[in-house]
């Protein structure tokens, strides 16, 4: 008796952690929180002109020449948390004050419109080759399945962002029909198609999942915890 009893006890402990540990990970989907082997989203390429690509030349960006290049989030989750931003250079612009920043669309996403949060961080040390930008914390999250633009405002000197020309891969395939975009210093935007020679980037992000993604995982694992616990008790 005194053995039914405790595997009893047991049981029922596994159950209710069953149920602790479902509802931690529904509260921290509704929180924001992003990938960790616990079961969040991870940290995916949304956009990538750097991977199988070789540089072939260069555009650009000064301080009344801004460059940008677009990217579409994709549709999967509630909304999407910026990782970071890898461009390519093809100069250092040391001493140079230059910014990338993340922009919404307009004109049917066909041109960058309003600046998103603030500028991003830039690496200590800023390269020829690949450079990782990435958001503050306080940078707000981004909608699925829609048009943002990676814009580059030349300070001081040129800042050259390498191109992979008419050969440059663009993946995934959800973003062959990407832009690229100049901004002359009369304020407008000339936009054209990114495959003609893609501007060399690659964003990151990760996709929050839907609180009603969780509500029925939430769900399920309570069903089984139940379930589980009253085999047991038919059994004790």
């Amino acid at each position: 008796m005194r053995l039914a009893t405790s595997r009893f006890i047991r049981i029922r402990s596994l159950g209710a952690a069953a149920l602790v540990g479902a509802l931690g990970l529904a509260l921290a989907a509704g929180s924001g929180q992003t990938a960790t082997a616990a079961g969040y989203s991870s940290t995916e390429v949304i956009f990538d002109t750097i991977t199988g690509n070789t540089p072939t030349g260069s555009v650009t960006a000064n301080a009344t020449n801004w460059k940008a290049a677009q990217f579409l989030t994709p549709e999967e989750g509630d909304n999407i948390t910026l990782a970071s931003v890898v461009l390519n250079l093809a100069s250092n612009p040391l001493g140079t004050s230059f910014e990338v920043a993340i922009y919404d669309a307009a004109g049917g996403g066909s041109r960058p419109n309003n600046k998103v949060g603030q500028s991003l961080l830039a690496p200590q040390t800023i390269v020829i080759g690949n450079n990782t930008f990435t958001p503050s914390p306080s940078f707000p999250k981004l909608d699925t399945s829609k048009e943002y633009w990676v814009v580059v405002k030349g300070g001081s000197s040129d800042v050259l962002w390498s191109t992979a020309g008419p050969a440059g891969v663009i993946s995934p395939s959800s973003q062959t029909d990407a832009l690229t975009a100049t901004r002359r210093n009369n304020g407008e935007w000339n936009s054209t198609e990114a495959f003609r020679n893609p501007y060399m980037m690659t964003v990151n992000a990760v996709a929050v999942p839907e609180p009603s993604t969780w509500a029925m995982g939430l769900a399920g694992l309570a069903f089984a915890g139940v379930s589980a616990l009253r085999s047991r008790r038919r059994q004790g």
